[in-house]
């Protein structure tokens, strides 16, 4: 019995150790920024609404799974731009629900381009499900108390620069460290995460198109992470693509565009490493709501 309790106890600090070294993770950044950059709010002078569900390591007792639901819109013909973020992150017994409000101001630059400054501010929830555990005996008062739950606020700042062509931006989505218990002290639920993102397109002499984007992240105390994404857009309603993360994790994607606003899109991750003998691949489905929404070669958007 105290051997399940010891491993339940490092399995819980295991997961804050996971949770603060990296933010939630996405593979479709290519069609949005929101998820971690707040001056993505309104840059492109348009409403949109996306779900994404994301399932890492299927197979796996455990693993992640995040459900994340982004609105955005712009005001004053383009200059402002609100959105919210809502975001629902499990992993283990951990189950973690975070909710943004975020703002930008564009300025024009040029007759095309586009620079915008955003903040957002929020709650982030941390809470525990004992009952995913699987014990002969529960006789800890640990698990019959349960561990605390907790609310932190957090905000963060972002700035972008876009034009049809290329697009670049630096963002710190959660500026503060947020505490929580786990069940022997307390341990980081986020470790700050910089972000430094940009992406371009690249049209061939045949009306090819083509889209390259790129992540890079660097988490506190820990190190540099990097994403790799480059996609062709097929027939003027379908972008199919690679990417590469860390030289660790190996996709594929698509995006299929369902009429002139609704979009939906399917990825599929798998690490280059022996983890792949024992799951299923990471799944992320999107469905994506855009009133801007235009085919062919204007559909020159990040």
């Amino acid at each position: 019995m105290m051997k399940k309790i010891f491993l339940f106890i490092s399995l819980v600090f295991s997961v804050h150790i996971i949770s603060a070294q990296i933010d939630p993770l996405y593979n479709q950044y290519l069609f949005n920024q929101q998820m971690i950059n707040p001056a993505y709010v309104g840059i492109y002078n348009r409403f949109s609404a996306a779900l994404i569900t994301r399932a890492q390591w299927v197979g796996i007792d455990g693993a992640p799974i995040t459900n994340t639901l982004t609105v955005q819109s712009a005001l004053a013909n383009g200059r402002i731009g609100i959105g919210t973020l809502l975001i629902n992150d499990q992993l283990g017994v951990n189950n973690n629900t975070e909710f943004t409000l975020g703002g930008s101001y564009n300025i024009n630059v040029g007759t095309e381009g586009k620079l915008g400054m955003g903040l957002q501010a929020g709650l982030i929830n941390n809470r525990y499900d004992e009952s995913k555990l699987s014990v002969d005996f529960i006789d800890d008062p640990l698990i019959n108390n349960g561990l605390n739950n907790s609310i932190a606020p957090n905000f963060g700042a972002g700035i972008m620069y876009m034009s049809p062509a290329i697009f670049i931006g630096a963002s710190i989505p959660r500026i503060l460290t947020v505490e929580a218990e786990n069940g022997v002290g307390s341990s980081p639920r986020y470790l700050r995460n910089y972000y430094l993102s940009g992406g371009f397109i690249v049209e061939t002499s045949g009306f090819m198109l083509y889209r390259v984007n790129g992540v890079l992240r660097y988490i506190e105390n820990e190190g540099l992470s990097y994403e790799l994404v480059v996609a062709n857009y097929i027939d003027d309603i379908i972008w199919a693509g690679l990417s590469l993360r860390d030289l660790r994790d190996f996709g594929i994607f698509t995006s299929y565009e369902i009429g002139e606003n609704i979009r939906i899109g399917y990825s599929l991750e798998f690490p280059i490493n022996s983890l792949i003998q024992s799951n299923y691949g990471t799944h992320e489905i999107s469905v994506a709501f855009d009133s801007s929404l235009i085919r062919g070669l204007r559909k020159r958007r990040f």
